[in-house]
């Protein structure tokens, strides 16, 4: 903003000095005035955008899979192993992602049963679950992924994870994932 102002300054001893010739109408002044303006229009945009410099130009998005197939314990955590995004390093130790400033964050999560078992999940916000997934293959051999989604508020720090809430939670490698964004 200072170097806008200075800039500004700067046009006006222009002023002084400089004939006023014109361009397509406009004098040279007049016209260097509209692009001041212009840019200090656009700077009050970008420092209010939370992907500008004004916010710390930190991007929050992750995408995970789960690395291995496994049973997991009902109250227990799906870990994520292989990292696939994970802009503003909100994502933490295979099994959580932190925020890392308030606001509204999209979260999806999709799993599927290996073999002919079930994964049942909830995502949980701290100690909250927020939203249960019910994905069952029944007898069959042939399996289905369930995916979910939810638009969480989320305050600073606060906690984001996918759960069993089964004690018969079977996760498929490669085929199971959790990803999320700041809306």
């Amino acid at each position: 903003m200072r170097t806008l102002l200075c800039c500004y300054f700067s046009l006006l001893l222009l002023t002084i000095q400089v004939e006023f010739l014109s361009v397509q109408g406009y004098t040279l002044m007049q016209h260097l005035a509209k692009q001041a303006n212009a840019l200090e229009y656009g700077l009050k945009l970008a420092s209010r955008s939370k992907w500008g410099y004004g916010y710390g130009g930190t991007r929050v998005a992750f995408t995970v899979v789960a690395s291995s197939s496994k049973k997991v314990s009902s109250g227990n955590h799906v870990y994520y192993n292989q990292v696939v995004t994970n802009e503003g390093q909100g994502f933490k130790s295979g099994h959580y992602f932190q925020a890392p400033h308030a606001g509204l964050y999209a979260f999806t999560w999709s799993t599927r049963p290996y073999s002919t078992n079930q994964a049942n999940t909830a995502i949980r916000v701290n100690n909250s679950y927020k939203q249960y997934q019910y994905c069952y293959t029944g007898t069959s051999s042939y399996t289905d992924s369930c995916s979910s989604f939810v638009i969480l508020s989320l305050s600073t720090g606060d906690k984001v994870s996918i759960r069993s809430v089964s004690s018969n939670t079977y996760i498929y490698s490669s085929y199971s994932s959790f990803s999320g964004m700041e809306l």
